[in-house]
């Protein structure tokens, strides 16, 4: 593979969720480029482990230091100012050593600036990451869009069942979760649920279309499905065999009627 085409792959791997296994052999191979550890760094700033990879890698970036060196424990900043050689980032000034950053933070002199959208979404996914579960509840119920979207990917299902039942949710977001494959059972079962919600036929057809939705719950919406929906159902190889086989009879029983 080439390097061209080795990036923009590595770029769609999962780096939040991604098995520490795989985030080590990233490390581990030397031609892993800097974009990829700087987005690695920013959902896992508090592996040590792994961030003292990344700060051996060859391909590290200013920025990637500088933030690690924002959020690091002090032994961690210690062990970032003690890289030979001393890594620099760049500020109104020029290079600054990261061995000077307290010193040139305590002055306030800016660093390049970030994108003001990244920056806003890195500092909700830490906010978030500091929340307790309750506090997570909590703040599933008065978060805006962006928030509401994080908090979905909980491991605690308490968290990500309050999103559901937030009053500031939309039916578009509700139709983006029934189309979702990274979304818990619990969920999708939450969604299937909601008689207002299953009134919109997107939602509906998204849940019965959708290979993660149980059985149990996909296979009754089936009698709701259009019969133009019941023959792309009963073609599609993405969803359970028994979808497409209840589709089918239902579609068969239905053209008969007709």
């Amino acid at each position: 593979m080439t390097a061209k085409s080795k990036t923009p792959l590595l770029l769609t791997f999962d780096l939040e969720h991604g098995l520490l296994e795989s985030l080590m052999g990233l490390l581990k191979d030397r031609s892993t480029d800097g974009p990829v550890l700087d987005r690695m760094a920013r959902f896992h700033y508090r592996n040590e482990v792994l961030m003292g990879m990344v700060l051996n890698h060859p391909h590290v970036m200013p920025q990637t230091l500088l933030f690690l060196f924002s959020t690091a424990s002090a032994d961690f900043k210690k062990r970032i100012q003690q890289l030979t050689p001393p890594p620099s980032t760049v500020t109104e000034k020029g290079l600054v050593p990261v061995n000077d950053l307290d010193r040139e933070q305590a002055s306030k002199e800016s660093v390049a600036q970030p994108d003001p959208q990244a920056l806003e979404e890195r500092s909700l996914f830490q906010r978030i990451q500091h929340m307790t579960v309750a506090e997570k509840v909590q703040f599933a119920l008065r978060a805006g869009k962006d928030g509401r979207s994080l908090l979905l990917k909980d491991s605690n299902r308490q968290v990500a069942q309050a999103v559901l039942g937030s009053p500031k949710i939309t039916e578009d977001e509700i139709l983006l979760i029934a189309q979702s494959r990274n979304v818990s059972d619990d969920i999708l079962r939450t969604v299937a649920k909601n008689k207002e919600w299953l009134k919109n036929y997107s939602v509906l057809f998204s849940l019965v279309s959708n290979p993660k939705t149980p059985l149990g719950i996909s296979v009754p919406l089936l009698f709701s499905i259009k019969v133009k929906d019941l023959g792309l159902l009963s073609k599609n190889r993405n969803i359970p065999e028994a979808i497409r086989t209840g589709a089918n009879r239902l579609l068969l029983a239905k053209q008969k009627q007709s």
